[in-house]
């Protein structure tokens, strides 16, 4: 098993817990037998999860676009990039709605933070381009998320990007 299989392992159980509020999802990365060298990166990874389920429990199961955005944005605010991509994508995979591109565009911020966390700046300087395409035709406050002032980070910023 590799460092990325454990992560996908912990960090989609956790997002399917966060969306659906399901306890067999919580006992899949509670329960994960990962290789001893991987056990501290478990053990943090699990520990944060508890203390966020704890804290934001009122958004859990998160059922709707508002929630989602909240926990996509308050995940990567934390820099846990990987968890906040994969909780607005698991959403977005099945939303239709007008706010698709949106979504997608801070799927694209996370994983740009990503990028940038594993040092790949060709894949970090697209993603921001590929967000701020996206982001285009909205403008003022969607979901607590300040588009305008976004989008001014995915032009100017220089390091982690924040979704404000």
């Amino acid at each position: 098993m590799r460092f990325v299989d454990v992560r996908n392992l912990l960090g989609k159980a956790f997002c399917d817990y966060l969306l659906t509020g399901e306890e067999r999802f919580r006992e899949t990365y509670l329960s994960a037998e990962v290789p001893e060298d991987f056990e501290p990166y478990k053990v943090e990874r699990v520990n944060f999860y508890e203390t966020f389920i704890r804290d934001y429990c009122e958004f859990i199961p998160a059922d709707g676009v508002e929630k989602v955005v909240f926990l996509g944005k308050t995940l990567n605010g934390l820099g846990y990039y990987f968890e906040a991509h994969e909780v607005v994508e698991k959403y977005w995979l099945n939303y239709r709605e007008e706010y698709r591109k949106f979504l997608q565009a801070l799927i694209q911020v996370a994983i740009a933070n990503m990028h940038l966390e594993g040092g790949n700046l060709k894949g970090y300087t697209h993603m921001r381009e590929l967000a701020l395409k996206n982001l285009e035709p909205y403008k003022g406050t969607l979901f607590g998320v300040d588009v305008e002032r976004l989008k001014e980070e995915l032009k100017t910023a220089e390091g982690f990007l924040p979704i404000p």
